[in-house]
């Protein structure tokens, strides 16, 4: 069996300006940078450990993984995985996040953007050729909110794209016998 520790990176100012950033490739913010590390930290209080740590490309992610590491104290290499990078949000990106465009992308309605059925085989696929890769490993994958969220839908039941997933929400899924389960999701440290 895998345990899986999907986290959403940490806070961007399109994140605080309530702005889609797709695969822009936005920094962290000031926030950002503290809320990391304080997640690592909260993470070395919970005796957390893994095996692997995976990230996606994009800087707001890589840059969330090598903060949690040194808020947990751990030297670990970061393995970037392309597949692991957000959403493409076709027109929609470098817009703002409004009640239209929450009813839009539950019903994937947005031209261009990566569908939702194709991004849940993508995150699926990914997920599985990594554990298949590394069986019976921990596995801390700091990536973003829809490849989290695509999990979320398929094995949750009521939760859907629009419903709302943390900056550096911590989310524990098992993978045994070629099957996902949701353990825990959206976990924040900053309200446990």
């Amino acid at each position: 069996m895998n345990e899986l520790i999907l986290i959403r990176h940490a806070e961007t100012d399109a994140n605080r300006n309530y702005v889609v950033q797709g695969r822009f490739d936005n920094p962290l913010n000031e926030y950002g940078i503290k809320q990391a590390l304080e997640t690592g930290m909260f993470l070395r209080s919970r005796n957390e450990k893994f095996d692997l740590v995976f990230s996606s490309p994009l800087k707001r992610a890589f840059n969330t993984a090598k903060l949690l590491m040194q808020g947990m104290q751990k030297t670990k290499p970061i393995i970037v995985h392309q597949n692991l990078i957000e959403r493409n949000f076709g027109d929609y990106d470098g817009q703002k996040i409004t009640d239209e465009y929450a009813d839009l992308i539950r019903k994937g309605n947005i031209p261009n953007m990566e569908q939702n059925g194709d991004l849940e085989l993508r995150v699926f696929n990914t997920l599985r050729e990594i554990c298949e890769k590394y069986p019976n490993k921990r596995i801390l994958i700091v990536t973003h909110s829809h490849v989290i969220k695509a999990i979320l839908v398929r094995l949750v039941p009521g939760f859907n794209y629009a419903s709302y997933l943390a900056n550096c929400s911590v989310n524990y899924i098992n993978y045994n016998n070629g099957e996902f389960s949701v353990v825990k999701y959206n976990i924040s440290p900053f309200t446990v």
